[in-house]
């Protein structure tokens, strides 16, 4: 296993924090912030953490711009929520190959599958590029290299949660897990306004300048973290004995088994806002362009960095399972209160609250599972989290066709009533997910 992490420094960012004095009401005020700030960024005291946040911060930042794009150009092209849903399910296909990436990432060395993974995405956007600026871009084209990045997708997000847990140690897990989701929200407030700026002012073409630039940058800072050697124990076993290892070690855990089962759920009725609904909602409902779009795709992530931040902040949280069930039913919650909104401000505001519930549950959930689960079948068991993603093309292709023959508003109240009811159930089914301390 990687050991880069030291134990956890005194000193932030050349201030020695036990120098400090230790007299006077502004004297301990200040030594109470520099804690606070301490406490908010102890994964950046790691060079590899710092090296990691950088790539997946431009390799998010070009998915977002990239994003606003294809989608809004499905979406005119063929004036089809159905369609539109079926481009946000082909970027998840790969999610059902993520038991074998998880064999994969417990094998082999950890950084060179990252480098990877982001150049495929790096190539992919240059084909799109081409295509663009030679006026030969077509939906069917669009899907099928939407296809091909959903496989690297699938495999990125493995490699990336597995990481963070081999270069942060586990006193700093949930503040890397919490920065790094900050990072990420951070681009899905710059990417969708800038991809959306970009757009309404100078097209696709110029648009796929950016995002191919974004990744480059991505890929560089990949380049540049140290080896990330695997330490499981899947390099003897055949693939299929590794993935059947994988599923009884989750069946005997109870915990496991039901933030797996949550993860499905989010994913199948709650991310379909964000990820397919919200171009229907502005255009349909609120009646914006792309500029709009990207404002309240904005929002809702200025809602998730918030929630991420805050949970940065929490140096230790004692019953993380409860925290996932209450923040997975107000993100569904909210969701329901933004089906019944018809004016830009209100919405906006709705969306930051559902990403900031998104963000609780979310983080706290990455973290419980990376914390409760043993090295070795780390990798594996994150290629089955990844699996449960595909509960979102699955969540895509409903919402799409209830936008489609109803109206976006039904299809939103379906996924957020379904969403509730079942966040309930699996916490009575599987009650130690409630009961679940550290």
């Amino acid at each position: 296993m990687y050991r880069g992490y030291r134990a956890y420094p005194t000193v932030l960012w050349g201030r020695n924090l036990d120098a400090l004095p230790h007299q006077g009401d502004s004297i301990n005020n200040n030594r109470l912030t520099v804690d606070v700030r301490s406490r908010l960024l102890t994964a950046f005291f790691y060079r590899d953490f710092r090296t990691l946040w950088l790539s997946d911060s431009f390799v998010g930042w070009a998915e977002q711009v990239e994003f606003v794009v294809l989608a809004w150009y499905v979406l005119q092209e063929t004036d089809s929520p159905l369609m539109l849903g079926i481009y946000g399910a082909l970027r998840f296909t790969g999610t059902l190959f993520s038991p074998m990436f998880g064999v994969l990432v417990d094998r082999y060395d950890r950084r060179k599958l990252l480098v990877l993974t982001r150049s495929v995405f790096f190539a992919n956007s240059g084909v799109l590029f081409v295509l663009a600026a030679s006026d030969g871009l077509s939906v069917q084209y669009v899907f099928v290299l939407a296809g091909i990045a959903g496989m690297g997708r699938a495999f990125d997000t493995i490699v990336r949660q597995t990481v963070i847990a081999d270069i942060v140690p586990a006193s700093g897990l949930m503040n890397g897990v919490a920065l790094t989701r900050t990072g990420r929200d951070i681009m899905q407030i710059v990417g969708p306004i800038t991809g959306g700026y970009i757009l309404s002012a100078w097209g696709i073409s110029v648009s796929y300048i950016s995002v191919i630039g974004l990744y480059a940058v991505g890929v560089a800072f990949a380049f540049n973290l140290k080896s990330l050697m695997a330490v499981g124990s899947a390099s003897g076993p055949s693939l299929v004995a590794n993935i059947k290892e994988a599923l009884r070690y989750v069946w005997r855990q109870e915990v496991i088994l039901a933030l797996l089962l949550m993860a499905f759920l989010v994913n199948l009725t709650g991310f379909p806002l964000n990820q397919g609904l919200l171009p229907v909602f502005a255009r349909d409902v609120l009646g914006l362009g792309a500029t709009g779009l990207g404002q309240l795709l904005g929002a809702y992530a200025a809602g998730s960095m918030l929630g991420s931040i805050t949970l940065a902040a929490v140096p230790f949280i004692h019953r993380p399972g409860r925290m996932i069930v209450l923040g997975a039913l107000g993100w569904h919650g909210a969701m329901l209160l933004v089906a019944f909104s018809q004016w830009f401000g209100p919405s906006l505001a709705l969306l930051a609250l559902t990403g900031m519930s998104q963000s609780v549950a979310m983080v706290t959930m990455s973290m419980a599972i990376l914390s409760a689960t043993s090295p070795e079948v780390r990798g594996r068991v994150m290629g089955l989290r990844s699996l449960a993603v595909y509960g979102l093309p699955i969540g895509l292709l409903l919402s799409g066709a209830l936008a489609d023959g109803f109206s976006v508003k039904i299809a939103l109240i379906v996924n957020a009533a379904g969403g509730i009811v079942f966040a309930v159930g699996i916490t009575v089914f599987l009650s130690e997910l409630w009961r679940h301390h550290r």
